[in-house]
């Protein structure tokens, strides 16, 4: 009984304490959160209310690289004041940050901070940490430079998924089909193998959450028509290869969205609130995969128009890489101070573990070694135009600014192996491959040699047998059907 009074004794000791802890009286104006553009200023205001002992109040930037607090970083409160004061931040660069408030009193709300050094304080004083802080966005100016090089990307892709439907045939599809076991081990490597392992890269390497998204994003993409032009350099299942990259193209419509919806938000953006509509990124998808149904439609009722619209796949390209190289690079200048190192290697590792763990349950399923590679290529490349696309109409600014790096960079890097591949593959062949004598020169071998030898030993004179035998074969063969209709 006497421990029981003790311990409601000291819990009523404790309540008391906390009943005398002042809640925190500052209050931001401006809200929780604060949008702004580079080089941007703006004014954040705080109201205090008045309190029975003098307060000091120090504000600071979580990442003075998005953006800095130019003036009003201390504030001094006498006893009895109460009223406003203002801080002037200025964005930097692109990206999400917070403003972090500081007290030199303890007040509800507030939790201790040993770690934080105010310039000019005392060096014993101890400073409190106001658990509310200021969401800051930085986004990037409009510039209807951006505008015209996003719009251009878009037709171009929509090109590009024309004339991939154009290249499609229906016929070996569903003759490749026959046989599933290849094609649904390639979708599942594609749809689980690839969001996984970006999903794990960007936990590993401790990616911000809109360059993470990103990843995933990418990791999430169906096939790229590039697949196609590595299985047939290196003598792949080409069959193979066009009914993958056509079966993950029309099944991205409803993976995509499971897997963003499902892990995405729920994972990468778990701390962070962010509105990513579904019906951009149900909307974008469909306006992706209707122009491979054209392409499809033409190739059926438009032969000819289909091998016209495959011919322009190349300059189509070519076009591409030249606007990406002039007008992609001046308008996104931005992503150059992204490519940090941390970065560059979640772009390598994405594709190339794609590469390896595509062949590696390819060869579990025990495949052959023309399909095995045709996995590993259709699990390593994914659809760069379609994540960029997506990440740019679904995701709010600067996520979808961010965002778009990671396909970038992974679009850097994904065709390094391919070409050592493809330089090493034509080498053996020309190089280490045996020349075996064909049929006919075996025949004329036969015929100027052997044969004549063969045919000197008893006399005979060498004839050479036609498909239906020699002459006294035929003439044994009619003699017998005169005997037989007499």
């Amino acid at each position: 009984m006497f421990t029981i009074m003790s311990e409601i004794w000291k819990l009523a000791f404790l309540l008391s304490l906390f009943h005398n802890v002042e809640t925190s009286p500052v209050v931001a104006l401006n809200g929780a959160s604060m949008e702004m553009t580079e080089n941007e200023v703006k004014t954040l205001t705080f109201n205090f209310t008045e309190i029975d002992r003098p307060v000091n109040f120090f504000v600071r930037s979580s990442d003075i690289e998005i953006f800095t607090v130019i003036d009003g970083i201390h504030h001094n409160i006498t006893v009895g004041e109460h009223g406003n004061f203002s801080v002037r931040i200025r964005g930097e660069f692109l990206g999400r940050a917070k403003l972090h408030l500081f007290v030199n009193k303890l007040f509800q709300g507030t939790k201790l901070n040993k770690a934080i050094h105010v310039p000019g304080a005392h060096e014993n004083e101890t400073w409190y940490e106001v658990t509310e802080y200021v969401d800051i966005v930085v986004k990037r100016a409009d510039s209807p430079l951006n505008t015209i090089f996003t719009s251009i990307v878009i037709v171009l892709v929509c090109l590009a998924n024309i004339a991939m439907g154009c290249k499609t045939e229906l016929k070996e599809v569903k003759k490749t089909l026959k046989r599933p076991i290849a094609p649904v081990t390639g979708l599942l490597s594609q749809f689980i193998l690839m969001p996984l392992i970006s999903l794990g890269v960007g936990y590993l390497l401790g990616l911000e959450a809109a360059l993470w998204f990103g990843f995933f994003a990418m990791g999430t993409s169906p096939g790229g028509a590039a697949s196609n032009i590595y299985c047939y350099l290196l003598d792949g299942d080409v069959s193979l290869s066009v009914t993958m990259t056509f079966i993950s193209t029309l099944s991205s419509l409803a993976l995509i969205p499971a897997w963003i919806y499902g892990v995405g938000i729920n994972v990468i953006y778990k701390d962070i609130e962010i509105s990513i509509p579904f019906t951009n990124i149900f909307t974008s998808l469909i306006g992706l995969i209707i122009p491979v149904g054209i392409g499809i439609l033409i190739q059926m009722k438009k032969p000819t128009w289909a091998k016209f619209i495959e011919k322009c796949v190349r300059p189509i390209t070519v076009i591409f890489v030249i606007l990406v190289f002039t007008i992609g690079v001046y308008a996104n200048l931005y992503v150059f101070q992204l490519l940090k190192p941390l970065t560059l290697l979640a772009g390598a590792l994405i594709p190339y573990c794609g590469f390896g763990f595509g062949a590696l349950v390819a060869f579990l399923t025990r495949h052959d070694r023309q399909r095995i590679l045709t996995i590993a290529i259709e699990t390593g490349i994914q659809n760069t135009g379609v994540s960029i696309v997506m990440l740019q109409l679904s995701l709010p600014a600067p996520d979808s600014d961010i965002g778009i790096v990671a396909p970038i960079v992974c679009s850097i890097f994904t065709p390094i192996p391919m070409a050592i591949a493809i330089i090493s593959y034509e080498i053996k062949k020309r190089c280490f491959t045996k020349k075996e004598p064909t049929n006919s020169g075996k025949l004329d071998e036969l015929d100027c040699g052997k044969a004549a030898e063969k045919s000197e030993i008893k006399g005979l004179s060498y004839q050479p047998v036609n498909e239906k035998g020699s002459d006294s074969e035929t003439e044994t063969a009619q003699a017998l059907k005169k005997k037989d209709s007499k």
